[in-house]
């Protein structure tokens, strides 16, 4: 959410061949493992049961030998893989100095930040320097991008879903304190570090049951986990491959979405509470970062392919350096218009008092996940980051386990993969184009 996969580009940086030692023990194992599966398969649960543990047979030896990438294979644009890294890599590292910038200007005085909300921004830094050491050890000790270990991978990304979370609940206790609509809520306000501590505890113990899992399907000894993975791939007419995001981590990814969306909107109330048009060109200013989130749920969606898809990690490394660099204007705007204020003495105080301001971002043409900043401004922390976990978790169900049932994400297209990134970028702009003319007139 994007900088929500920054730890997938991080570990596209040091990604590489697989030694094809390595290659041949995990084809020898897919194959042992299948064939004792269709075996079961054939006696206990019929005909239709076995075909998929075929299928499956077939998908685990095109997974082993993805693994080994070589780097001169090129994508549809004809550019070989190990350019992308390269391109990735410049643009990755050239994202941070905006985003510096950006969190400069944000955090003077005259920008009136809310303090939450600035925490937020800057703890996007322990995501983005907290993600090498996954991605190295993923290197090192599973010789795999970070993105195809799901334990780690999730660890990494759970820390871009707190930054996001700060990050709403600063603009929420914002709006408190103007007296805005987002100060309905009678109940007891959740602190950032209660959501911080429980949040990281569901990532940790999601973690951990993942690796326990992960262990025990890694024992070809336990026959009773084999039988019922392969009664459950046979329910769908698609087989996962062994580097399919599991759900809590598909969660982490969607959840860093919509709470990027809820910013977006309750950063656009905040600027009609306080006053200040310049707050606006921020919401805009995040649209290219939601766009580089989407573009690494994108690469997610299928299956991190490589080398079909590399253009669309480089593609979301581009939008995270526009994104940066858009926010940083934007902070530098916000920052300019308040030392106008102070200078002409018509700065807004800190505190609107009991006033409180009815605002809608929603239209009837127009409705998005931004719109939930409004319509649960009357709820507390604690329910908001409930309501939050529900609907990521049934999202992302749909996702994962609807993405089964088609054929697109096992074909992957980088044409199709740009156009999940950008139709939805073009109604997101569409939206705040709308009420950008609304607010004009």
């Amino acid at each position: 959410m994007s900088r929500v996969s920054g730890g997938l580009a991080i570990a596209s940086v040091v990604s590489g061949d697989v030694a094809t030692t390595r290659v041949a023990s995990r084809w020898a194992r897919a194959t042992r493992m299948t064939t004792r599966a269709r075996a079961w398969t054939s006696s206990s649960i019929g005909t239709r049961r076995a075909r998929a543990v075929d299928d499956a047979s077939r998908g685990a030896r095109r997974r082993v030998e993805a693994r080994g990438v070589d780097p001169a294979l090129v994508d549809a644009l004809g550019v070989r893989v190990e350019t992308w890294e390269r391109v990735e890599g410049g643009l990755f590292g050239a994202s941070l100095l905006p985003y510096l910038a950006f969190l400069y200007f944000l955090g003077k005085p005259e920008s009136r930040c809310p303090e939450g909300a600035l925490f937020g921004f800057k703890f996007l830094l322990a995501f983005v320097f907290g993600t090498i050491p996954f991605a190295i050890y993923a290197k090192v000790s599973r010789d795999e991008i970070l993105a195809n270990v799901d334990v780690l991978h999730g660890c990494a990304e759970s820390l871009l879903t707190l930054t996001n979370v700060f990050i709403v609940l600063g603009f929420r206790e914002g709006l408190r304190r103007a007296g805005g609509g987002g100060g309905k809520g009678g109940g007891r306000k959740t602190s950032l570090g209660d959501v911080g501590a429980a949040l990281l505890c569901v990532v940790v113990a999601s973690s951990v049951a993942l690796g326990a899992a992960d262990a025990n399907a890694a024992n070809e000894a336990n026959e009773a986990r084999l039988i019922a993975t392969a009664a459950w791939d046979s329910v769908w007419p698609h087989v996962e491959p062994a580097n399919a995001l599991s759900l809590p981590t598909w969660v982490i990814h969607v959840s860093s979405l919509v709470e990027w969306l809820i910013a977006m909107g309750l950063i656009w109330e905040y600027s009609e509470v306080i006053k200040r048009p310049a707050w606006k060109g921020l919401t805009w200013g995040m649209v290219p970062c939601h766009a580089s989130g989407i573009a690494a749920c994108t690469f997610h969606l299928f299956y991190n392919a490589q080398p079909a898809l590399s253009g669309v990690v480089a593609m979301q490394a581009f939008l995270t350096v526009v994104g940066n660099s858009t926010c940083a204007l934007a902070a530098y705007r916000i920052a300019k218009e308040g030392e106008r204020l102070v200078a002409s003495g018509e700065a807004a105080p800190d505190d609107a008092g009991d006033e409180v301001i009815e605002i809608s971002i929603g239209t009837e043409s127009m409705k998005g996940w931004e719109d939930l900043s409004a319509a649960w401004s009357a709820d507390s922390d604690a329910v908001l980051l409930l309501k939050l976990a529900l609907v990521s978790v049934a999202a992302s169900t749909a996702v994962k386990y609807g993405s089964l049932l088609v054929d697109f994400p096992f074909e992957p297209s980088l044409w199709l993969a740009f156009a999940i990134i950008f139709i939805p970028t073009g109604l997101n702009c569409a939206k705040w184009k709308e009420l950008s003319d609304k607010s004009a007139k």
